[in-house]
């Protein structure tokens, strides 16, 4: 995985923002005059981290516009880095990314005096897939001293991309997002079993309201990793404040009675379909009943 930085510390107690917006604009420099204000409350507050939504700058508005906003994004997001440099404050924030003529729905992570991570989302939602290219790779990587892993949105619906980054040291799940109203018992559900299931802290940065055609969940949210939720904004612009704890991750995957994360009493070798080709029907294989 992209970004992975190997054997690092598992960091001390780290406070995040997680930022939730409303009926956000097609609009590069508003977002980013947004994006520097929540900065400069975030460090007010000595928050280490903030979490910005999906295509937070430049808006989820899924037309050819997109790529002109593309064309926009380095200059914001160079602003945003600089911002980050002098405050001392992280982010991870959602952005369209346009290299070598091909768009895609990206998420940039920015900390203190490093070069920009960028992680281009893997699984694209229905008419996405008109407009951006699906990324290659997942990424894993080193934020604020906390050893975290991102996904975006639709994402959240696959267990297989929280349980790889999970396994490749994931300990804080960070899920950008701009999802539906009409599935909103999907995210409620999918975050905490997401969290529950890898013994993760996750936060999740949505939006809410709409976007020309497009009506949001909102009710971004912070959950730990025994499926409690800390901190939920409904359906409000708001920005959260919560603080992790490094210690209940290791509760939790150490086996406390009251989690289910169960990372060590996994068997890889039961579960090669997990892996199989997507295209044809299920094959019979080692222990699966036979099909009738």
């Amino acid at each position: 995985m992209s970004g992975s930085s190997g054997n690092c510390p598992r960091g001390s107690a780290v406070r995040i923002a997680v930022v939730q917006t409303l009926d956000s604009p097609p609009d590069m420099m508003a977002a980013l005059r947004a994006g520097l204000a929540r900065l400069q409350e975030a460090k007010v507050a000595d928050v280490d981290l903030v979490v910005f939504p999906e295509l937070f700058l430049g808006g989820y508005y899924l037309d050819q516009a997109m790529v002109r906003r593309a064309s926009e994004a380095r200059a914001s997001l160079a602003r945003l880095q600089a911002a980050v440099d002098q405050l001392r404050v992280s982010c991870v924030v959602g952005v369209p990314d346009l290299r070598d003529g091909v768009l895609f729905d990206a998420v940039a992570i920015l900390r203190p005096d490093r070069q920009p991570g960028r992680y281009a989302k893997t699984h694209l939602f229905r008419t996405e897939k008109e407009l951006f290219t699906p990324g290659s790779s997942l990424w894993t990587g080193e934020i604020a001293d906390w050893q975290c892993g991102v996904l975006v949105c639709y994402e959240i619906a696959f267990p297989e991309v929280a349980r790889a980054l999970a396994l490749s040291g994931a300990r804080l799940l960070i899920v950008p997002a701009a999802f539906g109203r009409k599935r909103l018992r999907i995210w409620q559900i999918a975050t905490i079993a997401r969290a529950i299931e890898n013994g993760c802290y996750l936060a999740a940065a949505g939006q809410a309201g709409g976007s020309g055609a497009a009506e949001f969940a909102g009710h971004s949210r912070v959950v730990d990793p025994a499926g409690n939720v800390l901190a939920d904004a409904g359906d409000r612009a708001e920005m959260l404040i919560v603080e992790l704890r490094p210690r209940l991750v290791d509760e939790v995957r150490a086996g406390r009675p009251d989690s289910h994360a169960g990372l060590a009493d996994r068997r890889p070798e039961l579960y090669g379909a997990l892996t199989e080709s997507r295209d044809g029907p299920p094959r019979d294989g080692p222990g699966r009943e036979p099909r009738r």
